[in-house]
Formats: structure tokens, C-alpha cells, sequence
């Protein structure tokens, strides 16, 4: 293809990554402000252009043809680089602006990156933040998503990966729920408390702890079980029962001594929990700003961090 007809198709292999992403030329003409039969009109000349099916067109889907695959990698490499050059701009002016669009767990986002986002856009008028909550994983390349917040056991390949610090799972109960109940000394004996659970699974109800070399697995249950981190804090001020919470989520009412931590020193197994990470793609070109959110949240987490 020669260079006028390879500049004519830069629009068409645009929309080609746009259409891939949505799913549908319906999806994809509202996200371009264009109407659908536009959209197909696009592909239809990009198929043409470069002489290969680039999609394979059934009644429920669109989905990539075996030709289409490296071609659309190679078409989102390219847009990719076009939002870098857009974005030179905001890297070397001295007030930085642009915007950075952010995925964050629910838990995480409302007590750790809420106060930390709000005094970085106060301190970066001219920078814009678009946060995306959300518990399910997220493929920042495929997303249109600059910076990942994640809680994975493994950082995800290809992306630059920062410890933001470490969590934990905790017990904690108020002292009107511990002083009506049974005295606990060993996991053991959360079988006579009510416990506070997230309910997502029947594991739920099984608790595995370990302390040095002592390792212990029981069976729990209690009154009121949710997968979200607010009611469970809420319920164990109310004296529900024993709470399982992220530390960061029971910090400040421990440290204000409306919670009470339980069992301190048993390390309870738990998927939510591990090492905190920020995740950016890789690139020759990162963003000024992005490099000022990132150094932001680094400096400004109450996490601790891991020693090793």
C-alpha cells in the first residue's frame, strides 16, 4: 500500500480498534459520534484496502478473524502512539494538564484513594481524573485505562508495576459485642461468635489461620454476611459480630477505639489481601502526569510496605 492510500486508512484502522473494543458497530458509532451504518462503511473500506476479513460478522457478535488479530494489534499500537504524541504537550509544559483515567477495587478506591485523588487534583488544577470502581480485573491496554490499582497475587505481564504497600485482613469487634459474648483467646472459639462474613462463596464459611508454625482451620457462621466492606464496618460498630475487614477499611475506627481488633497475631488466608500494586503500561513516552499521580500515591499511602 502505498503512502496516500495507508494515510487515507489511519481513520478506518482507528475505528477498527474502537469496533474490536465495543464489541459491536452499534456500540462503536456511539463512542465515535457517528451512526452505525458509518462505522460499517469503515470496515467494510479497511477490509478492502488491506484485501483480508478483519471480522467475522455472526447475528449475536462481531468477533476478530485469525487475520484480524495481529492486524488489530497493530492498529491499537498505532492509536496508542498517536495518543503519546497528543500527549507530548502536557509533558513539557510546566503546569501539567490532561486526563488520567483510573481502575480501582470498591474498597480501595472509597478508603485509601479517595482523600489521596482529592488533594492531588487540588494540588493539579489543570489535571482531570476519571475514576472506574470496579472488583473485576481490568486489562489497562484494552480498557482505556491509564494507571490500575490492584490487589492481584501477581502483577500483570507487560506492565510497569509499583508496590503501593501491603494489606491485610483483620477480626474486629466493638466492646459492646465482645464484653456480651464469649472470651476469645483461640480461633477455635469463633465458633460461638457471630461472624461477620463477605458470603460470596460456601469457602466463606471456613476460616484458615496460621500463627509461627501453628496452623488452624474453623468453621464460622454468623447473622449477617455482605461483600461490601462499609456494611460489615458499619454492622460491627452496631455490635453485629466479629468483622472480617481489610486493616485499611477498620484503621480509623480502631485507632479511635470503636473497634477492637481480635485474635491480633493469626494471619488469616484471605484473597483480599496481599500486595497493593499501581500498574501503567510501558512505553517510551509516560505521561508527565501520570508520573505525578503515581509519585503522589507512593508518597502519600498510609500502607506499610514490605521490608524484603
Amino acid at each position: 500500500m502505498d503512502t496516500n492510500k495507508l494515510i487515507s486508512s489511519l481513520p478506518d484502522m482507528a475505528s477498527f480498534v474502537t469496533v474490536v473494543e465495543q464489541g459491536s458497530f452499534s456500540a462503536a458509532s456511539r463512542k465515535l459520534g457517528v451512526t452505525p451504518s458509518a462505522v460499517s462503511r469503515q470496515m467494510t473500506r479497511l477490509e478492502r484496502a488491506l484485501g483480508v476479513r478483519l471480522l467475522e460478522r455472526t447475528t449475536r457478535k462481531l468477533q476478530l478473524s485469525v487475520a484480524g488479530q495481529p492486524i488489530y494489534e497493530l492498529c491499537l499500537a498505532m492509536l496508542n502512539s498517536a495518543r503519546e504524541a497528543a500527549q507530548i504537550s502536557s509533558g513539557v509544559t510546566k503546569d501539567p494538564v490532561g486526563q488520567l483515567r483510573i481502575a480501582a477495587p470498591k474498597a480501595v478506591a472509597k478508603c485509601l484513594l479517595e482523600p489521596l485523588l482529592l488533594s492531588f487534583i487540588e494540588q493539579y488544577p489543570h489535571i482531570e481524573l476519571q475514576l472506574k470502581v470496579t472488583d473485576h480485573i481490568v486489562d489497562p491496554l484494552h480498557n482505556e485505562v491509564d494507571l490500575l490499582v490492584s490487589l492481584q497475587r501477581e502483577p500483570a505481564l507487560g506492565l510497569i508495576a509499583k508496590e503501593l504497600g501491603e494489606v491485610s485482613i483483620v477480626l474486629c469487634a466493638s466492646a459492646q459485642y465482645l464484653a456480651a459474648n464469649p472470651t476469645l483467646q483461640e480461633p477455635d472459639d469463633l465458633a460461638s461468635h457471630s461472624v461477620l462474613t463477605l458470603g460470596e462463596s460456601a469457602n466463606d464459611n471456613l476460616l484458615e489461620m496460621s500463627k509461627g508454625a501453628k496452623t488452624k482451620r474453623v468453621s464460622i457462621s454468623g447473622r449477617y454476611s455482605v461483600n461490601h466492606s462499609q456494611m460489615r464496618l458499619n454492622a460491627a460498630l452496631q455490635g453485629v459480630g466479629i468483622a472480617l475487614l481489610q486493616d485499611f477499611v477498620a484503621r480509623d475506627e480502631l485507632a479511635n477505639g470503636n473497634l477492637i481488633r481480635v485474635l491480633e497475631g493469626w494471619h488469616i488466608k484471605h484473597n483480599y489481601q496481599g500486595t497493593l500494586r499501581l500498574q501503567y503500561a510501558s512505553s517510551n513516552f509516560i505521561p508527565e502526569r501520570l508520573k505525578l499521580l503515581v509519585a503522589h500515591l507512593m508518597d502519600n499511602s498510609p500502607l506499610p510496605r514490605d521490608p524484603g
